[in-house]
């Protein structure tokens, strides 16, 4: 699938342009046009518009949307058709030079211990598609456009973070999509499995738990969170240490011993792995239930 960007995660994108538009007698065509500064979305509400981007040909219907590229020609033959109309917004957004280097966002389940790279992500965004909630995307850009326009000294700020709110629903559609993959319901499963478990679970046990080759889970598994399976336990139970420290008066031994680890030293050397603090100063600092 071609993507539009890898549009940053915590990038708020910049509205140079938002409008409304229709077609009623059915005698536009899209501009010819190299828009060097700006991408464009357009938000089809009715009818059905002919965009060409670089040579491949768009017919973007009721309910779709088209992100066009900055940078990138774009241009249409055929003209709209009658009673056609569409919101379109021209943006921009703060990408990092580096940021085709980052990882993909992982939508699979954190533990609340989130490192700052969670944050350090992509959200790839489909190029063209169609919207299930029709209705609840074209009341948010009209939301945006009000925004956009009111005299609201922050209204600026306001219509870009309503965007970046859209940028992350279409995100999160894409999302659900995906959630119907085996591939990603098989992710999903390990994650219920660890959080399920008290101890941290050998390869055979997640093998036969999940009738599947570890080999093939443990691959599927880095490639789609970015953690190992055993970074991630690690992280559970490190996780669940914190909480019993929190609420609890047990010392650092018992809750190694608790949570299954061979003994109070690899305990420690995997909470501070995991925390960047080693459990004993920790303790000292803790804010107790």
């Amino acid at each position: 699938m071609k993507h539009i960007i890898n549009w940053s995660s915590t990038a708020i994108p910049m509205i140079h342009e938002i409008g409304y538009m229709s077609d009623p007698v059915g005698h536009l065509t899209h501009p010819d046009r190299f828009m060097e500064d700006w991408n464009v979305f357009v938000l089809v509400t009715n009818g059905k518009l002919n965009i060409i981007e670089d040579g491949t040909n768009y017919m973007v219907e009721a309910g779709q949307f088209l992100f066009l590229k900055q940078g990138v020609h774009h241009w249409g033959k055929e003209k709209y058709m009658k009673n056609s109309a569409w919101y379109y917004i021209h943006f921009s957004g703060d990408v990092p030079s580096h940021a085709n280097e980052r990882e993909e966002y992982s939508p699979f389940r954190h533990t609340s211990l989130v490192p700052k790279s969670a944050y350090e992500t992509n959200l790839k965004l489909p190029k063209y598609g169609s919207l299930r909630q029709k209705n609840y995307f074209t009341t948010k850009l009209q939301d945006i456009l009000e925004s956009f326009q009111s005299t609201n000294s922050l209204r600026l700020l306001l219509a870009g973070m309503k965007f970046y709110e859209v940028l992350l629903d279409i995100y999160t559609e894409k999302l659900e999509e995906d959630s119907n993959r085996s591939r990603h319901r098989t992710i999903s499963k390990l994650m219920e499995l660890f959080h399920a478990n008290e101890h941290k679970l050998s390869s055979s046990e997640i093998s036969t738990a999940l009738n599947m080759n570890y080999s093939y889970l443990s691959k599927q598994f880095k490639e789609h969170t970015g953690k190992s399976i055993i970074h991630y336990q690690n992280e559970i139970l490190i996780e669940k240490a914190i909480q019993i420290f929190r609420k609890e008066n047990d010392n650092i031994s018992e809750v190694s011993d608790r949570l299954g680890f061979s003994n109070p030293f690899y305990f420690s050397r995997v909470f501070k792995k995991v925390t960047g603090v080693s459990p004993s100063m920790y303790l000292k600092h803790i804010y107790k239930n």
